[in-house]
């Protein structure tokens, strides 16, 4: 069920992480299909770090074709919007509701849409996510 962060399903093991570009040739199908691919993991790179911890664990990456500018869009910060870029953007948006930062100590509040309220709390020896 998403919004539910579920254990069980986490993977865990000890292989080293790697990637390497596709090396056959691909039908259209499948050129879309790893372009998509390597969209979500790019725009996971893109976000914080907290954020895409929260995403990872209630597995809400999908993306979709992003052919105007998201709400809280910044051209100041993120450059001039261009229609005529492929730009992608998470399925399901997720806004930043508090932040709280101290020394050692960070307190995150989203709200994911339907999913709900979520808080990440992080400290040098825990990370702590909870549902509100």
């Amino acid at each position: 069920m998403p919004g539910i962060i579920d254990p069980e399903t986490i993977n865990v093991d000890k292989l080293p992480g790697i990637w390497s570009p596709v090396q056959w040739e691909l039908s259209d199908e499948e050129r879309v299909r790893e372009l998509e691919d390597q969209a979500t993991a790019s725009l996971m790179w893109s976000v914080d770090t907290p954020e895409a911890i929260l995403r990872l664990l209630l597995s809400e990456t999908q993306i979709e074709r992003s052919y105007e500018a998201p709400e809280g869009y910044d051209p100041e910060i993120q450059g001039e919007w261009n229609k005529e870029i492929v730009t992608f953007q998470f399925r399901r948006p997720i806004q930043v509701e508090r932040v709280e930062r101290e020394p050692n100590y960070l307190y995150i509040e989203y709200k994911f849409g339907e999913l709900g309220s979520w808080a990440l709390e992080i400290e040098p020896d825990g990370i702590s996510i909870q549902r509100l």
